[in-house]
């Protein structure tokens, strides 16, 4: 047999790179399995106002408030709905002469009295839909019920000077009584119009019409 021929191994007399230690100037022994990170550290810019690195974006989430909103005005419009619809049905007591809440000008044109009662029902069943729009985060829903509060204070105007004996029974003047309702329709409005004062409400961007 023949001799294998050997191997000439060539060795450049340049000396290997040795990594040193940025701190204590020691070299560092290079593990095969671990990674080696270069480059000195980059600091932190810290935002005084919120304690937080300028470079970090902090993403909240949307506000609950029209869907509360949304689910309080669902409530106050059913039951005014149900309290309308029992008054639809006692207006009768009116005009019956031996009812003890017997008043002679509604007994003599009852007509607009269930023509107002029938509208300000729809306006009570309006604000049910604009509360469900508005619990899911449509802006359509706050111009509806606004819509509705506008048309219920027209119909509280026309029922004091239409029917001003029907208006007294409560005890005040019609000023009063136009006043109270006044005030308390604007309220509810402010109520409605709380989510629009939160600037990350996420409402879209719907109008009345769509």
């Amino acid at each position: 047999m023949e001799p294998e021929p050997e191997t000439e191994v060539i060795t450049s007399g340049e000396p290997e790179p040795v990594m040193l230690d940025t701190m204590t100037g020691n070299p560092v022994v290079a593990n095969s399995n671990e990674t080696m990170i270069f480059g000195a550290p980059q600091q932190a810019i810290v935002d005084p106002l919120t304690g937080m690195p300028q470079n970090v974006l902090i993403i909240q989430q949307p506000s609950s408030a029209p869907k509360i909103v949304g689910i309080l005005v669902i409530i106050w419009g059913s039951v005014l709905t149900i309290i309308s619809l029992i008054g639809l049905l006692g207006l009768s007591l009116y005009t019956d002469p031996d009812s003890d809440i017997y008043i002679k000008e509604v007994a003599d044109d009852p007509t607009f009295l269930y023509i107002i009662t029938g509208l300000a029902l729809v306006c009570y069943a309006s604000q049910i839909f604009g509360g469900a729009f508005l619990a899911q985060k449509k802006r359509q829903g706050i111009f509806i019920v606004w819509l509705s509060l506008v048309a219920l204070l027209m119909l509280d105007i026309m029922t004091e000077f239409i029917y001003p004996d029907l208006a007294t029974q409560s005890g005040f003047s019609t000023s009063i009584n136009i006043g109270f309702s006044a005030v308390c329709n604007g309220i509810c409005g402010l109520i409605v119009s709380i989510p629009l004062m939160i600037s990350n409400n996420g409402l879209d961007n719907s109008s009345l019409i769509g």
